[in-house]
C-alpha cells in the first residue's frame, strides 16, 4: 500500500481541525454568544488555513533538519537544491531516491568487497599450497642428508640435485608472481616491432621437441602458411606460446596433438591453438586465467608450471590491445583463441622501425 504524500496528510489534518473549529464555533453561537453566519463560516476556514501553513512549515523544517543528519550518517552529500523553495513532497521523494541509490551502491560495494576478500583468501591459500610442496621436499632431502645420507655417495648427490630442482621451482613461482604483480601495478613495457609469427611458433615448437618426443606428442600447423608478419613484442609473445604449449603437453594425452591455425580478419590475425586433451568443464572456463587457479584441485602440484602462466599470458596479450579466449569440450580438447595486429611491413623491422632485410 502506497503511503500518502506529506502535504496530503497535513491537508487531512487541517480539514479535521477545520471541522472541529466549525463545531466549536457553532456550539459558542448556540449556547454562549450570538455570531453572524459570516463569522461561523470564516472562523473555521481561517483556522484551517492557518493550521495547514503552521504544520506545513514546522514539518518541512523538521524534515530538512532530520534529512541533513541522515545524509551525514550515511556519508552522502545532501542535494544542493534541498532548500525552502522546494515542496515537502519533493524533499521526501528526493530523500527516498537518494537513500535507495545509496542502498544499491552499498550492496554492490559490499558484494565486491566480499568477492575480493574471498579472492585474497583463496589466493593466499593457493600460494601457500604452491610453495609448500617444494619446501617440504627440500626439507626432507636436507634432513636425510643430515641424518647420514651426506656420507653416502649414492645418495648425497642425487638428493642435492632434487633439492636444487625444488629450489628452482620456488624461484620460478616467485619470479612469475613478481612479474604478474608488476604487470598489474605498472604499464607493461613492450618492444613492438614487425616479425614473422610463423617463425616464432616454429621456434617455440623446437624448444619443446625433446619433451614432446618423450610423450610422443605432436606439434604442428593446420596447413602450410606463408610468412605472417605482426606488430608485437616478440619475446613477450614467445612467453605466451611457451605457456600454452607447455600446458598442452603436460596435461595432454599420450600420442596427442597440438594444432595451430591462423586466420586473417581485416587488420588482425586470429590464432587458434587447439589440443585434443581431456578438455575442461564449462564451469572452470571463466576462472581459467586467474592466478594459481587449477581445474583439478587434487592435481599433483609438481605437474605443470607455477600456476601463473595463463594469468601472465592474458596480461601480455591484453597489453597489446588484443584478446585471448578459451573454449573447451570435455573429452574432445581445448582451444585458445588470440588476436594479433597485422603488420603493414612485409618483413621484420628493428625496434626503431628499420627494415632488417
Amino acid at each position: 500500500m502506497k503511503t500518502a504524500r506529506p502535504s496530503v496528510l497535513i491537508l487531512y489534518g487541517s480539514l479535521a481541525f477545520m471541522l472541529i473549529t466549525f463545531l466549536f464555533t457553532l456550539f459558542v453561537h448556540l449556547n454562549v454568544l450570538f455570531l453572524t453566519q459570516q463569522l461561523i463560516i470564516s472562523i473555521p476556514i481561517i483556522s484551517g488555513i492557518f493550521a495547514y501553513l503552521v504544520f506545513y512549515l514546522l514539518l518541512k523544517g523538521f524534515i530538512q533538519h532530520r534529512l541533513s543528519l541522515i545524509y551525514r550518517s550515511i556519508q552522502i552529500n545532501a542535494p544542493e537544491n534541498s532548500v525552502f523553495n522546494k515542496s515537502i513532497d519533493s524533499l521526501m521523494e528526493d530523500a527516498e531516491k537518494n537513500v535507495a541509490e545509496w542502498k544499491e551502491n552499498s550492496t554492490i560495494e559490499i558484494s565486491k568487497l566480499r568477492e575480493q576478500a574471498a579472492f585474497r583468501k583463496e589466493f593466499l591459500g593457493n600460494l601457500a599450497h604452491e610453495l609448500k610442496t617444494p619446501v617440504f621436499s627440500i626439507q626432507g632431502y636436507l634432513l636425510t642428508l643430515l641424518d647420514g645420507g651426506l656420507e653416502d655417495p649414492n645418495v648425497n648427490r642425487s638428493f642435492l640435485e632434487r633439492a636444487s630442482k625444488s629450489t628452482d621451482r620456488i624461484t620460478g613461482i616467485l619470479e612469475d608472481l613478481d612479474q604478474i604483480t608488476r604487470m598489474e601495478t605498472e604499464n607493461l613495457r613492450l618492444e613492438i616491432r614487425s616479425f614473422d609469427i610463423l617463425e616464432l611458433l616454429k621456434d617455440s615448437f623446437e624448444s619443446f621437441e625433446l619433451i614432446a618426443k618423450e610423450k610422443n606428442y605432436h606439434l604442428l600447423f593446420e596447413k602450410s602458411y606463408s610468412a605472417k608478419y605482426v606488430n608485437a613484442d616478440r619475446n613477450k609473445l614467445g612467453q605466451v606460446f611457451t605457456n600454452l604449449i607447455s600446458n598442452a603437453i603436460s596435461y595432454g594425452i599420450e600420442n596427442g596433438h597440438l594444432t595451430v591455425s591462423i586466420l586473417e580478419i581485416d587488420d588482425r590475425y586470429l590464432l587458434e591453438i587447439k589440443d585434443d586433451g581431456p578438455g575442461i568443464e564449462p564451469h572452470h572456463l571463466p576462472r581459467l586465467f586467474e592466478r594459481f587457479y587449477r581445474v583439478e584441485k587434487s592435481r599433483n602440484r609438481n605437474e605443470g608450471g607455477s600456476g601463473l602462466g595463463l594469468a601472465i599470458a592474458k596480461h601480455i596479450v591484453e597489453s597489446h590491445g588484443q584478446s585471448i579466449q578459451v573454449k573447451s569440450q570435455v573429452g574432445i580438447g581445448t582451444t585458445f583463441v588470440l588476436t594479433l595486429e597485422k603488420s603493414k611491413n612485409t618483413g621484420p623491422v628493428s625496434s626503431r622501425g628499420i627494415p632488417l632485410k
